[in-house]
């Protein structure tokens, strides 16, 4: 796949110049670990802002930076995968599920290509020396447990009976020189590999990377199957293998370009309480409680080096725009492969923290399409994970239009009879409404509601006309008055 971002589409220094020429950067100097970085984000993100670099950071050399803001609107988002132009939320979804298809195929092109040396190792803290504290890391909400290092982070993690190579986002937080939370919910493909090496007695590698370029953050949420290396998807979205060192520590691999790094290994026995952090459901809703930890052997970072932070909190936030629009387009990828027909847009929403609320636009063609889309958009495995809503519309409905959305629902359904129940399903331990009894029990379902919001299909034809304009009247009205609405 051709690449056109940036020279080195693997550089988040890349990444940010050409951020700066799209006008989709702001500098900030000055401003205060102490929760102004992080309400300064929130701010930011509720308006669908540019990227924000915070520098002159107090008790840190001029340089030490953090960035927020990456992917908040389609420009930046766009950019990250290399797509240039301006475009709506649903053409930018059918542009990110075409690009997905795409990859799923090619991606076997694109290995990782080990190198001996990369801009991550222009600093190296080794051993007793490994000081976390070096790197300048929020406190982004006023009730956090801590300082939180990861947000907008990855890890690696390798399965030890495949060889997989899998990268997942989990939030990190510092608790010392050398100790890192390692919160993973259950269910995620790094708790199962995780587990697989505590089962065999053994510690589980693993490395952490907190600054790089936006396209491996992406990669590293993004809901993938299990078995797909998200690294030989960044290469195929990028046109180019992506070059990595062998960490001297656990022998995996290291994006050369990355920012800071560490490698080290999480024990089955090694806990701290971590926590609270306010999450993307906009609450607390995990609490305080014992989770694992990682023992970092090593720490890697660039000369004047740049955390990526990607705080969560009530959305819309600062990860849920690149949460939304990825979902959206993996559902109907999903969808498509399971043989659904005339599938024309998807949109889970952001309010729902890009997962809770899903809607799915079809044009139908016949007796049970409707419910058939629905519960397949909730229940793939993009769909699956704590999901509430799964709404399906006609096809004369933008998904990602909250009114068209809610009219739709009001004047097209009849509760009692277009709105299906289903039980136990996937959640987890973020979920506001599961008790924290049941959360210890380890009962972490939730139900979710079916809505057929699409016209009865018996009588599509039947159905009440729409009080509109005509395609054709709204243009030629806009072709000579249009004056009046510039």
């Amino acid at each position: 796949m051709e690449n056109d971002r940036t020279r080195n589409p693997f550089d988040l220094r890349d990444w940010l110049k050409k951020a700066d020429e799209m006008g989709q950067l702001r500098i900030a100097n000055g401003a205060d670990l102490k929760y102004e970085i992080g309400t300064i984000t929130e701010i930011n993100a509720a308006k669908a802002g540019p990227a924000i670099i915070f520098d002159q950071i107090s008790g840190y050399p001029e340089g030490y930076r953090i960035l927020t803001g990456s992917m908040l609107n389609a420009e930046t988002f766009g950019m990250t995968l290399g797509i240039d132009g301006t475009m709506g939320n649903i053409e930018l979804v059918d542009r990110v599920a075409e690009i997905l298809r795409n990859v799923a195929t090619e991606s076997k092109n694109y290995p990782m290509e080990y190198v001996e040396d990369g801009p991550v190792m222009e600093n190296k803290l080794v051993g007793d020396d490994v000081d976390l504290n070096a790197i300048p890391v929020p406190l982004w909400h006023e009730l956090d447990g801590g300082a939180y290092m990861g947000t907008g982070t990855w890890q690696v993690h390798q399965d030890p009976d495949t060889g997989w190579v899998n990268l997942g986002t989990y939030r990190v937080q510092r608790f010392g020189k050398n100790i890192a939370g390692n919160y993973i919910s259950p269910g995620h493909h790094g708790h199962i590999i995780r587990q697989k090496y505590w089962d065999r007695g053994e510690p589980c590698p693993v490395v952490m990377c907190f600054g790089a370029h936006p396209l491996f953050y992406l990669m590293g949420s993004s809901d993938v199957p299990s078995g797909v290396d998200e690294l030989t998807w960044a290469g195929a979205i990028a046109g180019k293998r992506v070059p990595v060192i062998k960490g001297p520590v656990t022998g995996l691999p290291i994006p050369a370009d990355c920012e800071i790094a560490v490698e080290g290994y999480a024990y089955p026995d090694g806990t701290m309480l971590e926590g609270p952090f306010g999450e993307f459901t906009g609450y607390y809703g995990g609490g305080e409680k014992q989770e694992h930890v990682v023992q970092v052997k090593a720490l890697y970072f660039r000369n004047q080096p740049i955390l990526l932070g990607s705080p969560p909190n009530r959305p819309p936030n600062d990860m849920s725009y690149q949460f939304t629009v990825m979902r959206s387009a993996a559902i109907k990828e999903a969808l498509s492969k399971a043989g659904v027909p005339d599938v024309k847009s998807v949109w889970v929403a952001e309010a729902g923290g890009g997962r809770m609320w899903i809607v799915t636009s079809i044009k139908q063609r016949y007796a049970g399409h409707a419910a058939q889309a629905a519960a397949i958009a909730c229940n793939c495995q993009a769909g699956a994970l704590m999901s509430k809503y799964s709404i399906v519309v006609d096809d004369d409905i933008d998904p990602s239009k909250m009114d068209e959305v809610i009219w739709a629902i009001c004047t097209r359904t009849n509760p009692v009879d277009d709105i299906d129940i289903l039980r136990q399903c996937w959640s987890n331990p973020l979920e506001t409404m599961i008790t924290t009894e049941d959360k210890r029990e380890g009962k972490l379902y939730i139900s979710k509601a079916i809505i057929n919001a699409c016209r009865p299909y018996h009588k599509i034809h039947e159905f009440a006309p729409v009080s509109q304009s005509s395609e054709k009247l709204l243009k030629e009205t806009l072709d000579k008055w249009g004056f009046l609405f510039k």
